[in-house]
């Protein structure tokens, strides 16, 4: 049996066994949620100089 034969097998079964659900990805539940932080590259009273 050829090297290329034996990849082509592998990437048929793998292709297979991910197809069926047997992978490592986790189920998501689809929702996004943000926290806003206040860090200096947000904060108004950082972005404000003083003129003289």
């Amino acid at each position: 049996m050829a090297k290329e034969d034996k990849n082509v097998y592998a990437a048929i079964s793998l292709a297979i066994h991910e197809f069926m659900g047997n992978n490592v990805h986790d189920e998501e539940s689809g929702k996004i949620t943000i926290v806003p932080r206040n860090t200096q590259w947000n904060e108004r009273l950082m972005m404000m100089t003083l003129h003289p």
